[in-house]
């Protein structure tokens, strides 16, 4: 078989079922070389279990899970996964050791001279440098989450496969942890991001793949994705005891789909007048508290692609 290396990474109708519960059906897309992918999904959607599939921890029960065109078992694929530096659940630690022995353990793992590797830059950009001689057991959670993503990079790898690398950080270490994912194209890598958290997929991924109950629902780039949402919305915010008024106001004015969320109500048409609901409440005794223009997001594209899937 020819290495595809256009798509670093290919799922082709894998299946992955667990005693009668299908897990993965018929999963299929490929990653784009030198793209940042979120694969997206809601618990349970089997995303994890497609993680494992493509670097040989779990066997498909058919089809096929790739990485640079071999698949587990086949001649090459040991080859291949050395190119591969990953997070999959809890990142394997050697409490005792101090960080940077860590990484020189992994670093000979992959048959390379720890002169070779830069262990205490890797340590620097995820944020660890001054903790490099420290026994990794005395670490709270995020920092052993940083130490995942040292592990997954020290090898210097084509290909980065993260499953929620954020899970553990406190705000500061996730946008180090966002800009950091977002520098791995420039840096020759192509990654694959598994993530429930919508806002930071949209802060540093181009492209995505959303899954549920282990199908394909939609790939595509991140503002393909979003364009294809229901777009906009015009956002009216009034006192709980106005709501249901408010949505008969705004379906009387003919504003596309109404609905009530989080103590907003939405409607997806957009008036050319604004002030025409303002009026219009007016008229029914409704003091209106906020009036504003919602601009559509991967979160609101992602509920209705799910929302559709579920119908």
């Amino acid at each position: 078989m020819a290495v595809d290396e256009a798509h670093p990474l290919e799922f082709d109708g894998l299946v992955k079922r667990f005693g009668r519960r299908t897990v993965i059906d018929d999963l299929s897309f490929t990653v784009p070389e030198g793209a940042v992918v979120g694969l997206l999904g809601p618990n349970g959607a089997g995303k994890s279990t497609a993680m494992r599939c493509l670097l040989g921890l779990q066997r498909p029960s058919q089809g096929h899970a790739r990485v640079l065109g071999r698949e587990a078992g086949q001649a090459g694929f040991q080859e291949a996964v050395r190119k591969v530096g990953a997070i999959i659940e809890a990142p394997p630690l050697y409490k005792r050791a101090s960080a940077l022995q860590n990484l020189e353990i992994r670093v000979r793992a992959y048959g390379r001279s720890t002169a070779d590797a830069d262990v205490r830059g890797v340590l620097h950009r995820v944020g660890l440098a001054d903790r490099a001689d420290d026994a990794v057991g005395d670490f709270s959670l995020g920092m052993r989450q940083r130490m995942g993503l040292a592990l997954a990079l020290v090898n210097d790898p084509d290909i980065v496969v993260l499953d929620e690398p954020t899970n553990g950080l406190d705000p500061g270490g996730t946008v180090e942890v966002r800009e950091l994912v977002k520098e791995l194209p420039r840096r020759g890598a192509t990654a694959l991001v598994c993530t429930h958290r919508l806002a930071e997929v949209e802060a540093m991924c181009d492209y995505v793949v959303v899954l549920a109950k282990g199908r394909l629902l939609r790939q595509g780039s991140l503002a393909e994705v979003i364009a294809e949402s229901r777009g906009n919305r015009l956002a009216v915010t009034v006192a709980p005891e106005d709501l249901e008024i408010a949505m008969r106001v705004l379906t009387g004015l003919q504003l596309g789909d109404v609905r009530y969320t989080d103590g907003v109500v939405t409607a997806t048409r957009i008036p050319e007048d604004p002030s025409s609901v303002t009026r219009a409440l007016a008229g029914e005794g409704v003091y209106l508290q906020g009036l504003a223009v919602q601009h559509a997001s991967l979160e609101d594209a992602f509920l209705e692609i799910v929302e559709k899937a579920e119908a």
